[in-house]
């Protein structure tokens, strides 16, 4: 009897779309330029975000609140406003690497701006990207996973607890298969965020996310911003719930992400 399928990430983006789109559209233009770079830093470039002012440079680690990030550097490029809609898909007052992939490589490069991420705990994380693909349904990507999901033994009558297992059991197999072509919800934060590659500036954690923004803001020389009520406001923020990893399945967040454990402190 063959393995489950799971869903992998494409890491070779050199198709005939891209080829035919890249002169007329910014995303696969990027597409195609990132084919220069190592396989493994793909990911991670393409998730870079470069302040307006070119003061900060951030790398979004999924689950620990980037969206909340892209969109305190939106507000502080766009005299405080906010995004209405995906902010992940805004293109003004800052630059995201989706779009502005050669406006950043150079300031990557010389180290020119403030390079920061943030990574939260394995166990909160892990539970967060169930909830927001399996619970609450809110992801847009639920689509590539729902089936191979079903296929390791996900039933939504099953109670929480049961699925939960059942999510560790798909992320393990598909970490296990090809760890860099994982979901970046729930891909290693050290793959996330280039943490062997890369030389940061400050990694700050979503455990102290007022006090550790406020730094990042301060190192471009604006310790005014956030203002409180921006501070206050959250973007994608999860749907209340009881559920919480039992001692078993918070031991085997810690076999799975060891590696984020060692390397990040927790």
């Amino acid at each position: 009897m063959s393995e489950p399928k799971v869903f992998l990430a494409p890491l070779d983006q050199d198709t005939a779309l891209t080829r035919l789109l890249a002169p007329f559209f910014p995303r696969y233009k990027v597409l195609s330029q990132l084919q220069a770079e190592p396989a493994h830093l793909r990911s991670p470039y393409r998730n870079l975000i470069l302040s307006h002012d070119k003061r900060l440079l951030f790398l979004r680690n999924q689950k620990c609140a980037c969206t909340q990030t892209t969109q305190f550097l939106y507000a502080y490029g766009n005299q405080g406003a906010t995004y209405k809609g995906n902010v992940h898909r805004a293109d003004t007052g800052i630059y995201p690497a989706r779009y502005r992939w050669s406006v950043i490589k150079p300031v990557l490069a010389a180290h020119q701006s403030f390079l920061f991420t943030f990574v939260r705990d394995p166990v909160t994380r892990a539970t967060s990207a169930f909830r927001n693909f399996f619970l609450d349904q809110d992801n847009s990507a639920r689509h590539k996973h729902l089936a191979p999901m079903q296929a390791h033994g996900f039933d939504p009558a099953h109670s929480a607890a049961r699925n939960f297992d059942v999510f560790l059991d798909y992320v393990s197999h598909t970490l296990a298969i090809d760890p860099i072509r994982c979901d970046t919800h729930w891909r290693l934060q050290v793959d996330n965020i280039a943490f062997r590659d890369l030389t940061f500036d400050m990694i700050g954690r979503v455990e102290s996310y007022n006090t550790d923004i406020a730094r990042v803001f301060a190192a471009a020389g604006r310790p005014d911003f956030p203002p409180a009520e921006l501070l206050a406001q959250r973007h994608n923020p999860s749907r209340p719930s009881d559920f919480v990893a039992n001692p078993a399945q918070r031991a085997r967040i810690a076999e799975i992400y060891a590696a984020d454990y060692e390397a990040l402190g927790y």
